[in-house]
């Protein structure tokens, strides 16, 4: 191995480990959903407020960790912010009060805002830009295999230890994440683009951003389209399979992981697509009503078997690959030295929208809800109450499809006029 590429190699190596990391974190929540209920004795309302809180977290910080990457040395933003996570996974198992859990969850969610910042700030720094494209797709799909193994692996593990143990595990690997990046001396390692401490993106330039009408109607039509992964993926998904199609707790986990599978595909089968239509555009509108299709197939479907379900989860995993040709759409829209901080603008309100399609669905469920309970005092979902409520989903996937269609119905426009 080239000696000047052993230490980019290996805080490449770490932060990608908590890109994957993150995703058993964000995931936790729907895997103790009934466990979280019993105990701090809430209804689904609370609890879509919980799972809600992560988003909040990540999305709040998905501006301020861009600038302070650009700003100061990433080693210490990278530290401090893995270390946030880590008291908020402390904080979120050892909490007897409500109020604290979802300060826990919300530390979880705004620490884990650093994982893909701080890979694209690692591989823009110390990596040739012939290997850039290379080490980000690496990158995103090792990341998902932490989504993969975050369900059914995960589940297994509190199954058998118990959730808090598997927690301060997780709290423990985390910190040392954290450390072996700040012991990691960056100092004397070649540079192919050199730390800018002053920071590229002024208050001003941001909010010129923040204001801009095209990049707040991607933004805000790839939020509507996130449900699928941000809503039923991360949440929804295993406590409908079982109670909608009859399956096994642990046969709704591995049907949910297929998700995160197709996602590992999806990156580069869409990127690849998209470039012989030539059209970022056009593949979303595609994968948008692809996904409205699966959906419909799902709440219509009386029964299913696992192999079906599977096969549909997997499809809609690709499709859920969507959002990285947003990011393509944004970064061609403004100067390259924007393109950061607009990515971050458009994320942080993708991601603000999980938070959104939680708080719709839970109070949609438990409108709902004819107050049956279960022996152990767990509330019973009739299939209805999960067709009702998961139906917002393709519902906001065609208003944001009619978005991404407005700009492409422009983009046309202001060719033949030019």
């Amino acid at each position: 191995m080239n000696q000047s590429l052993r230490k980019p190699l290996l805080l490449w190596f770490l932060a990608t480990s908590f890109f994957a990391f993150q995703f058993i974190l964000r995931l936790s929540a729907g895997i103790l959903r009934e466990e979280i209920i019993q105990k701090f004795s809430i209804d689904t309302i609370a609890f879509g407020t919980l799972a809600g809180y992560y988003y909040l977290g990540y999305a709040g910080m998905q501006i301020p960790i861009g600038i302070m990457l650009d700003k100061y040395n990433f080693r210490y933003v990278s530290f401090i912010s893995i270390l946030i996570a880590a008291i908020g996974i402390l904080t979120f198992v050892f909490s007897t009060n409500w109020h604290y859990l979802l300060i826990g969850r919300f530390m979880i969610g705004a620490g884990s805002a650093v994982g893909f910042l701080s890979i694209t700030k690692i591989t823009k720094t110390y990596f040739p830009p012939k290997y850039h494209s290379l080490m980000l797709g690496f990158s995103f799909t090792f990341g998902l295999t932490g989504a993969v193994f975050g369900v059914t692996p995960m589940k297994i593990l509190f199954n058998f230890f118990g959730y808090s143990n598997t927690f301060i595990v997780l709290a423990l690997v985390c910190s040392v994440i954290a450390i072996l990046m700040l012991l990691v001396n960056s100092e004397k390692i070649p540079r192919y683009e050199e730390e800018n401490i002053s920071g590229n993106s002024s208050l001003s330039q941001i909010f010129k951003l923040l204001l801009n009408p095209t990049i707040l109607i991607i933004g805000i039509s790839g939020g509507l389209m996130v449900g699928p992964l941000e809503g039923f993926g991360d949440v929804w998904a295993i406590p409908f399979f079982e109670q909608n199609y009859g399956m096994s707790s642990t046969d709704s986990s591995i049907v949910t992981s297929c998700i995160y599978i197709g996602m590992c595909f999806g990156g580069p089968v869409l990127a690849i697509v998209s470039d012989f239509f030539q059209s970022p555009n056009f593949m979303i509108i595609l994968t948008g009503l692809l996904m409205i299709v699966i959906f419909a197939i799902l709440l219509c479907l009386q029964d299913s078997s696992f192999f079906c379900s599977s096969f549909l989860m997997f499809l809609l995993g690709i499709f859920c690959c969507y959002q990285v040709l947003v990011f393509t759409i944004v970064t061609n829209l403004v100067k390259t030295e924007y393109s950061g901080i607009a990515v971050a603008i458009v994320n942080c309100i993708n991601m603000s929208f999980g938070h959104f399609f939680h708080k719709t669905m839970s109070i949609l469920i438990q409108h709902n809800w004819n107050g049956k309970l279960s022996a152990l005092g767990m509330p019973l979902y009739s299939k209805d109450d999960f067709i009702i409520s998961i139906a917002i989903i393709p519902i906001c996937c065609s208003i944001g499809i009619l978005g991404f269609i407005y700009i492409w119905a422009r983009k046309k426009t202001q060719k033949k006029t030019a």
